[in-house]
């Protein structure tokens, strides 16, 4: 009746609307705002010290970078860069377009490049993805050399990752890092007009962009942790554009009037991370049991309602490394009883932390499986923050997380979640360790033969899954909500919010 009523009301303003037009009495209003709603508001606008996609959904707005990827084919595209070309193994020359502009009107140069991928260097979390830049040479204002000390293949792919973000380095100089961050200066089609930590973020678009002035000219990004409210925020016009939308109401939203889905195959994968540092787990007989004693069917039907591919290896088929002959350790009850039974840990306690009604979903359903073959599953729902203070900091037993590679490449798959250099909050999570891994991941990167790399990743794959401190569970999807009044929406890794408008 409630939807009656509505529909009622929209016809009739928009009948009014008509008739005033009509009459040359009143303009059309053209909508120029755009309210977002994702899980959570972002936790810092700091390029160089985030790995939170909340975060960085916002970063990919202020901020630009030397390439970025076309996620058609998976392969860096230029961006600020205006060409490139390869001196031996060793060396990029990255020509940089001229009259890119800074928020302050400041113009872009080779300065700034430098200045950020050292900054990036220098913080833990990231420093993963540049460690074989050895220099970066400045030519001239609009031309650098990046010289790494041995072969480097996904070095482009890294020079699009959001954490390449370019600053302004004579305003960081001149204010500081505290307050730059607080007012942050990019490039990019939209600055920060102001932050309400915990609620939600506003941003305005900058005249004179580089790559074509935003037609939505302001941003409203709110933090919306329950599912339920955004797709009735959807539904009521409250918002426009939503992430992290919840299967089941898929279908409501493709049968509305005024809303629809856009979905593509993400490099994101769902998995379960057992803290290898941690009482039972520390066994890696117990993480088999317990990989062994989760039927991911049963996951992605219940929860997800078939809409994701079910995962057997931690890389997506998009991301460069993807095995499709690869396996997972097949759905065995009866054995992961078995071996819990032999170790004496019938009843054994575990606590798993989540971050969404999802997958408190998700962890119900592992709890009963886990509970069929001996082992106690205690779950909590956690905020966001606290989620990754707590996984961070190796107090959890298990936890369900997603990854999401957006560099289209095997090295930021495996590299930041499995190298024993990335043990807790700068990535790996699972506090997992293993020689032999990581020395296949630093060959991995350094390897320019495309068929070799392929099988350091396949080798790689492979000892995860006999090892398990990550258990892949599905694929997941790239997916916006949106409000059927926008265009040029497709799903992607990020949303590209200048490059929408509203019909008119």
């Amino acid at each position: 009746m409630m939807k009656k009523f509505i529909k009622l009301g929209l016809l009739t303003l928009i009948t009014g609307m008509t008739l005033l037009t009509g009459c040359g009495k009143e303009k059309k209003e053209v909508k120029d705002t755009l309210v977002f709603a994702q899980l959570s508001d972002p936790k810092t606008l700091d390029p160089q010290n985030s790995t939170d996609q909340y975060s960085q959904n916002a970063i990919a707005q202020i901020y630009d970078r030397l390439f970025e990827i076309n996620e058609d084919t998976g392969e860096p595209i230029l961006s600020i860069a205006k060409s490139f070309k390869r001196e031996g193994v060793n060396t990029l020359v990255i020509q940089l377009k001229e009259k890119v502009k800074f928020h302050n009107g400041d113009f872009l140069t080779a300065e700034d490049i430098k200045f950020t991928i050292e900054r990036a260097k220098s913080n833990p979390r990231v420093a993963h993805l540049y460690k074989l830049i050895e220099n970066i040479e400045i030519i001239n204002d609009h031309e650098i050399k990046v010289i790494t000390s041995e072969a480097f293949a996904p070095l482009m792919n890294h020079l699009s990752h959001k954490s390449s973000s370019i600053l302004n380095k004579e305003v960081y100089d001149k204010i500081g890092e505290k307050a730059y961050l607080e007012n942050p200066i990019g490039t990019g089609a939209y600055k920060m007009k102001s932050w309400d930590m915990g609620d939600r973020m506003v941003l305005e678009a900058v005249p004179g962009y580089f790559k074509g002035d935003a037609k939505i000219k302001t941003i409203v990004m709110k933090g919306v942790p329950e599912e339920n409210s955004k797709v009735i925020g959807l539904e009521t016009g409250e918002l426009d554009m939503v992430l992290d939308v919840p299967a089941i109401a898929w279908e409501n939203i493709e049968k509305s009037d005024n809303m629809q889905i856009e979905t593509k195959a993400s490099t994101t994968t769902g998995y379960l991370g057992l803290n290898t540092n941690k009482g039972i787990l520390k066994d890696k007989d117990i993480r088999k049991a317990i990989a062994m004693a989760i039927n991911k069917d049963a996951i992605i039907e219940t929860v997800f309602l078939g809409k994701v591919t079910k995962a057997e290896q931690m890389l997506a088929p998009p991301i460069f490394g993807h095995d499709k002959n690869i396996k997972a350790l097949s759905f065995n009850p009866e054995k992961a009883r078995e071996i819990i039974k032999e170790k004496g840990l019938e009843g054994e306690k575990l606590r798993i932390v989540v971050s969404s009604p999802e997958r408190v979903q998700m962890a119900t359903i592992i709890q009963d499986q886990l509970k069929n073959v001996g082992l106690n599953l205690k779950i909590e729902l956690i905020e966001w923050g606290t989620f990754l203070a707590e996984t961070g900091a190796g107090n959890v037993d298990m936890f369900i997380m997603g990854w999401g590679p957006s560099t289209y490449d095997g090295d930021y798959g495996y590299y930041p979640n499995i190298h024993s250099d990335q043990r807790g909050s700068d990535g790996n999570r699972t506090f997992y360790s293993n020689e032999k891994v990581d020395r296949l991941l630093e060959m991995a990167r350094s390897e320019l033969n495309v068929e070799t790399r392929k099988n350091y990743y396949k080798e790689i794959t492979q000892i995860i899954i006999e090892e398990n401190p990550i258990i892949p569970l599905y694929h997941n999807n790239a997916v916006f909500g949106i409000s059927k009044k926008l265009k040029n929406v497709k799903a992607a890794g990020y949303p590209e919010f200048y490059k929408y408008e509203y019909m008119n």
